[in-house]
C-alpha cells in the first residue's frame, strides 16, 4: 500500500524516502543502504512482537539507521495495560517475565519505563534520551456499561552527534 501512495512515490522519486521489508532483529540486508541514513526513525508496536533476548540487538539496528543528531520515535505497549492483565491470569499465555502469546498466536512483552533506558540508552543503543513518559487512557464503553484502562509507553531519543544534510 505505501508503495503506491502518491506521497511515497514523489518522495521515493527524489531519494526523500525508502521502504522495504526487514527483520530488525537481524542486520540490515545488504540490499538496503540504510546505515546513518535517516533524521527520524519510527518505532511503533513492533518491538513488543519480539523476543526479549532480541531486543538489544533490534534496538541497536534500528539506532544504526539514524544520521547523527537524527531521533527515533518509539510507541509501544506499557507494563500493566488491561490486556497485559488478562493475560496473565492465563498460565499458558505467559512465555517469559511480561511477556505473552496472544490467542491470534502474536506475541507481546509490556515494557516499563526502565526497559528502553536499558535498550535505547547509553548502555543500550547509545541514544540520548529526549523523553519517557507512560500514556494512559481509559476508554468507555457506555452501550456495555465497561471501562478499558489502556497504557502505553512513549520515548523520543537522539543519535548522539550533530544532524547533518
Amino acid at each position: 500500500l505505501l508503495k503506491k501512495d502518491r506521497r511515497y512515490i514523489d518522495a521515493a522519486s527524489d531519494g526523500r524516502a525508502m521502504a522495504g521489508v526487514w527483520d530488525i532483529t537481524q542486520a540490515p540486508p545488504s540490499m538496503y543502504e540504510i546505515g546513518s541514513i535517516s533524521d527520524v526513525s519510527i518505532l511503533l508496536f513492533c518491538l513488543s512482537a519480539v523476543s526479549p533476548d532480541k531486543m538489544p540487538d533490534a534496538a541497536r539496528h534500528a539506532a544504526s539507521t539514524l544520521k547523527p543528531g537524527g531521533t527515533l520515535v518509539f510507541r509501544d505497549y506499557g507494563r500493566y495495560d488491561e490486556a497485559q492483565m488478562k493475560l496473565g491470569t492465563s498460565r499458558c499465555k505467559r512465555l517469559g517475565d511480561n511477556f505473552y502469546v496472544k490467542s491470534d498466536g502474536t506475541r507481546c512483552y509490556y515494557f516499563d519505563l526502565d526497559d528502553l533506558r536499558r535498550l535505547f540508552g547509553e548502555g543500550g543503543a547509545g541514544l540520548e534520551i529526549i523523553e519517557l513518559k507512560y500514556l494512559r487512557r481509559v476508554y468507555e464503553n457506555r452501550s456495555q456499561d465497561s471501562t478499558r484502562t489502556r497504557v502505553w509507553v512513549q520515548g523520543r531519543f537522539r543519535k548522539p552527534g550533530v544532524l547533518t544534510n
